[in-house]
């Protein structure tokens, strides 16, 4: 068997919320805590538009601030309050891979955040 040749970290602690914890932060619905942002690159009124030219390798690709910016507007959206009227700071952030976004059409991200500040946003 594999597992026998398999040594587990166990030295680090995350904590995880339960499904009550993270319903609980929105009230019950779940709304708070997430949200979904339509990205439209191919229309030039987009207000997404300039993401077109964020071109790497002949791909068109999300930028790794537009991650940031996303849990930065869902944050402030469940503190009732615009983005713009709520300071925050990123610390020890990764992001694990590039999303390419098309060149024709839209893509729709979802973020959702929770009171441990996890954060996952992802592209679709």
């Amino acid at each position: 068997m594999l597992s026998s040749l398999v040594q587990w970290d166990h030295s680090t602690s995350w904590e995880v919320p339960t499904a009550a914890e993270f319903l609980a932060l929105s009230g019950g619905s779940g709304s708070g805590a997430s949200g979904s942002v339509e990205v439209n690159v191919s229309s030039p009124d987009s207000e997404d538009a300039y993401l077109a030219g964020h071109v790497i390798d002949g791909r068109v690709l999300f930028p790794a601030t537009g991650y940031l910016v996303l849990a930065w507007r869902q944050l402030a959206r469940m503190n009732g309050q615009t983005y713009q009227q709520t300071p925050v700071c990123f610390d020890d952030v990764h992001i694990h891979r590039a999303t390419i976004l098309p060149a024709t059409g839209t893509a729709e991200s979802l973020c959702y955040l929770c009171k441990f500040l996890y954060i996952w946003c992802s592209m679709s």
